[in-house]
């Protein structure tokens, strides 16, 4: 059964229910208090009778039981020992029917000849001292007449109200499928035509709005993924053709002249190897790149970051043989993922090193809050047209100069990304023949002061949740 069938039976079936539960409520309800107030009248009647009856003579009894009698009635007076000492009806139905009273109930209500009849009963001490029960018995025709006519019109209010219900939960069926419906056929769209069509948000605030944001969003996620990978099965194709078409080039070279020309053997050799080792490093990159899109997991914990930055400079300076300096605090604590920030150190280290001769600086400071890492080189600089483009991928600033370092372009992409999770500022100053300046800048503190210590967590601040 579908989505839309199931709302319109559940609502009208429930709507059905109450509407019935409301009508039958209303007519016991006016049933209840029609009786009552006719037992009422008998039981005043009754009243005023017995106090007439105490007040005169046994001889005019019939005539004031006469002038009390109700209309289409009956009147008995029951003796202590059961036997009918007087009865008087007014209606011909009632000329055989014994009123039998139920005990502990204000009125009995008989059924006399498909009539209603509402029967009273009170004691009283007759004029010769007996002790005698009066009965008083009234039919009902007006009440039957009253119940009959609530009872059609209750079905009838019943049936028209059913009327705009059915079409109600006919609307509220389309009103709720038609996002559901939308979507669907848009999925199928997407599907068909391995597009990312978005549907129509509107203006609602409700689940269905919420609903429509949440498949946008996905789709954004989708599209943005399938460009990535686009993006890098492109990226890598064309930057992996250029060494396997070189080593390819060596390798057919050193077949037809290697083996008999050792210089030829050797510089083919040397070629081979120079460029699989730049083909590892950048599907290395490239790797890093495909997970760094990811929503990586970032732990966030208080980490000196001086011991940080001795951590990565100590193996650069053994391998290397290169002058790495820190300057600033011997200690200095700040919220941050240590992993992550050894990684983007290294990477601006290292390109410091491939694009300079000279000594490598970092400056560690902390100032309003914010810690600050400089990497500071002595090499050729970097133009003002160039330095909006660095963190782009596979952007080179020089081909040559990076072809000869190993470069890839990817470096400074993947530091980017990482600044990003950090929740960093990455910025580049650059003067040319002087030398360029990496910062790095961020909160010392991810939590306000006097919150007490950050528990070690997973989050990633710089990543806009989708």
């Amino acid at each position: 059964m579908k989505l839309k069938t199931r709302i319109h039976v559940f609502t009208t079936f429930l709507m059905f229910l109450i509407l019935t539960g409301l009508s039958i409520g209303i007519y016991f309800l006016f049933e209840k208090m029609t009786y009552e107030r006719q037992a009422g009248q008998l039981i005043e009647r009754g009243e005023e009778l017995t106090a007439e009856l105490n007040e005169i003579a046994p001889a005019d009894a019939n005539m004031v039981i006469r002038a009390y009698m109700p209309p289409d009635g009956a009147l008995q007076i029951i003796g202590e020992d059961g036997r009918v000492i007087r009865k008087v009806e007014s209606d011909s139905r009632l000329r055989n029917f014994t009123a039998e009273p139920a005990g502990g109930e204000p009125y009995t209500i008989n059924e006399v000849k498909g009539v209603p009849a509402v029967t009273v009963a009170m004691p009283f001490i007759s004029t010769g001292g007996e002790v005698a029960e009066l009965r008083i018995t009234q039919l009902a025709d007006d009440i039957a007449h009253e119940l009959a006519l609530l009872r059609l019109i209750l079905i009838g209010l019943t049936a028209a109200a059913m009327i705009p219900v059915i079409a109600s939960s006919v609307a509220l069926g389309r009103l709720v499928t038609r996002p559901i419906n939308v979507l669907t056929g848009t999925m199928r769209e997407n599907r068909e035509k391995g597009a990312y069509e978005k549907i129509d948000e509107g203006h609602g605030r409700d689940e269905l709005h919420e609903m429509a944001l949440a498949y946008n969003d996905m789709m954004d996620q989708l599209g943005r993924n399938y460009e990535k990978q686009e993006r890098f099965v492109s990226d890598a194709s064309h930057e992996l053709k250029t060494p396997i078409t070189v080593i390819e080039s060596y390798a057919r070279l050193l077949k037809r002249r290697g083996f008999n020309d050792r210089s030829v053997a050797v510089e083919a050799v040397d070629a081979i190897l120079s460029q699989a080792v730049r083909m590892k490093d950048l599907t290395a990159q490239l790797l890093d790149l495909a997970r760094s899109d990811r929503a990586a997991a970032y732990m966030f914990k208080q980490a000196d970051i001086r011991d940080i930055a001795e951590e990565t400079v100590r193996p650069m300076r053994q391998a290397y043989g290169r002058e790495f300096s820190i300057e600033g605090p011997d200690k200095l604590l700040a919220d941050t993922d240590p992993d992550k920030l050894r990684q983007l150190l290294f990477i601006l280290l290292d390109n410091a090193r491939k694009y300079s001769d000279g000594a490598v600086r970092l400056t560690l400071e902390e100032s309003g809050g914010r810690v600050e890492l400089a990497v500071a080189d002595h090499g050729p600089g970097i133009t003002e047209a160039d330095i909006p483009h660095l963190f782009d991928r596979f952007y080179r600033v020089n081909n040559d100069r990076n072809r000869k370092t190993g470069g890839t372009g990817l470096g400074l992409a993947l530091a980017k990304e990482i600044a990003d999770g950090l929740g960093a500022e990455l910025s580049v100053e650059s003067i040319i023949g002087v030398g360029t300046v990496f910062r790095i800048s961020f909160p010392s503190k991810w939590q306000q002061a006097g919150s007490g210590p950050m528990p070690e967590k997973k989050k990633n601040p710089g990543r806009t949740p989708t």
